[in-house]
């Protein structure tokens, strides 16, 4: 920490003319007498600044003995400084061909206004702030640091303003406490952004920010909005640890990079930053926008673009994690996780291309993958998690690549139902449409018979609504239009009783008897004369119609049994030939 200068800093004590030049060489009576504040730099902190304390080489100011940066508090009102005077002090100390004097250490200032000004050093060395107290506002507008910036440790009382500005070599913010708001919109980092263990306590805005080698942000606290939108991250963001109590918001940001929120404590609802002067309105948009935040929601990494991966691994959510409308090129990693909140939490796929990695099943978690591509997705926990049906959303879902055979239980217990009640029959048609087409193309042969097995139910649901239903608004009633669909639900309908739509043999069984017991009534309440005698007369005599291929059509006594009988002989070949069918696609599979 910094500090005041006391008499055992002092060489030959207070207002020694030769206090703080060097031995053998007494100044020169015009000579400026250097500021009397030393800071203690014994700390790892400043591991590359020699010895355990720094002496402020700037010139004192006026007849006081300390220079404009380290003036005493309680005197500053009266000393004539402002945010203006420190940013020309500034400009002028970096500029010197001094080495010592782009220090700043401990300073305590007022503020601080670089707007529209160039910091470019005669040497290569930080322009370095470290452990200072910015006790006013500080205004760098536009403003552009050639050189190395340090502000490790130091705290901005007041808002800090370095929107539209560039960042040409590394900037560090390590530990720096912001205590009023904070504005980095549409700054550009050009090499290495450090906010390691930075605490924003009030909101910070990185809107349109560009972070060209890569964001630095291990155990960051935000304790208001952190809002990122349209941030563009060339390199990794690594927002590993941070804490984000009123979430973060990084809608259509950009991750060229890998984008990791591992071990992130996520608190909700997601705050939107608001000192932004052009501050587009969320009302409009896709984001359930409402006066100010995001309820419901603890992370939006929504409309972007993830080049690496995207690392939630032992997150803390409190609320929804949104990945909506968003390109991963990469993989998801996301497991470990605490959940906050009491029940579940949802983490929302919906229309992402595409979803691959490690996702972790448990009994908090519910996923919507609702017209997301899903590709190679290792789902951890499957066993000894009890998902329910609620727990998924796959509608409009496209399956490239998921292993289905790999996770046969699970799907068992969800019936391999993969639809939601306000989804349409059409849309559930399209889904396991999807579905098999999905499973074929890894081999998972019994999800593929299930899938296909659903897409037709759902298709006759369809036809049966367009058939009976009510028409929707501005569609006239087609009589000819609903016979048509009539006449499809019913061959549906035959379809899914009889053979199950070809993936269930069994049935083609049950409905065989179900038709020789049918005749077997019939013959008994026709009361004709039959061939064969005795109480079981009329089933054998049915059975011998129904194969009548095989074994010939019995003989009849009457022309209307022999029409019975024939019908009953014309129907048979037909689920023998069902039978068939259903047998060998079964095995097929």
């Amino acid at each position: 920490m910094f500090r005041r200068a006391d008499k055992s800093d002092r060489v030959g004590g207070m207002g020694d003319p030769k206090a703080f030049h060097p031995p053998g060489r007494a100044p020169a009576m015009d000579e400026p007498e250097p500021c009397a504040y030393a800071h203690d730099v014994a700390e790892e902190r400043f591991d590359d600044v020699d010895g355990d304390t720094w002496r402020c080489p700037h010139d004192r100011h006026a007849d006081t003995e300390y220079c404009v940066f380290h003036q005493p508090i309680c005197a500053l009102p009266d000393r004539d400084l402002s945010a203006e005077l420190i940013g020309e002090a500034v400009v002028e100390g970096v500029e010197s061909d001094s080495v010592d004097r782009n220090r700043f250490f401990g300073a305590v200032v007022p503020g601080l206004d670089l707007e529209y000004v160039t910091v470019d050093g005669e040497t290569t060395h930080p322009i370095d702030f470290r452990e200072s107290w910015m006790l006013g506002p500080v205004e760098c507008y536009n403003c552009r640091f050639e050189n190395v910036v340090r502000f490790d440790g130091t705290v901005f009382e007041s808002r800090a303003v370095f929107e539209d500005g560039i960042f040409a070599a590394s900037a560090s913010f390590t530990e720096t406490s912001f205590r009023g708001p904070v504005t980095f919109n549409l700054t550009a980092f050009q090499r290495w952004a450090d906010l390691k263990d930075a605490t924003f306590r009030d909101e910070a805005s990185f809107r349109g920010a560009i972070f060209e080698r890569g964001l630095f942000g291990v155990g960051i606290e935000f304790r208001d909005a952190a809002d990122f939108m349209n941030a563009r991250f060339d390199s990794v963001a690594n927002f590993y640890d941070a804490a984000f109590e009123h979430g973060g918001l990084f809608s259509s940001a950009t991750f060229r990079g890998d984008a990791k929120f591992t071990a992130c404590d996520l608190g909700a609802p997601v705050a939107v930053g608001t000192n932004f002067v052009d501050d587009p309105s969320l009302t409009e948009s896709e984001l359930p926008y409402h006066e100010g935040v995001i309820p419901e929601t603890c992370l939006v990494v929504s409309s972007t673009r993830c080049v690496g991966d995207l690392q939630l691994a032992e997150a803390s959510p409190e609320s929804r994690i949104l990945v909506a409308d968003a390109e991963l090129r990469g993989d998801v990693e996301l497991r470990d996780m605490e959940v906050r909140a009491e029940g579940s939490i949802t983490v929302d796929f919906r229309n992402v291309d595409t979803v691959s990695g490690t996702i972790e099943m448990t009994d908090q978690h519910a996923f919507d993958f609702s017209g997301c591509v899903l590709g190679d997705v290792r789902l951890d926990g499957v066993d000894a998690a009890d998902p329910a049906l609620k727990s998924f959303c796959f509608e409009n879902a496209v399956f490239d690549g998921f292993d289905f055979g790999a996770y046969r239980s699970l799907f068992d217990r969800l019936t391999w139902q993969l639809h939601g009640d306000e989804m349409s029959p059409s849309e559930r048609e399209n889904t396991y449409l999807r579905a098999k087409n999905g499973a074929i193309e890894v081999g998972a042969n019994t999800a593929a018979r299930e899938f296909h097995f659903r897409e037709l139910l759902n298709r006759g649901r369809s036809h049966r609504r367009s058939a009976f239903g009510p028409t929707g608004p501005g569609e006239p009633a087609s009589s000819d239009s609903r016979l048509r669909h009539a006449r499809k639900w019913i061959t549906n309908q035959v379809l899914r009783y009889t053979c199950g739509y070809g993936e269930r043999p069994g049935r083609v069984v049950y409905a065989s008897i179900g038709v020789i017991f049918a005749y077997t009534l019939a013959y008994v309440l026709s009361g004709v004369d039959l061939t064969y005698e005795g109480p079981l007369a009329a089933l054998a005599f049915s059975f011998q119609s129904f194969s009548a291929l095989v074994l010939g059509i019995p003989e009849v006594s009457t022309p209307g049994l022999g029409v019975l009988v024939a019908s009953e002989a014309f129907i048979g070949p037909f689920f023998v030939a069902l039978f068939v069918f259903a047998i060998t696609q079964s095995v097929g599979r």
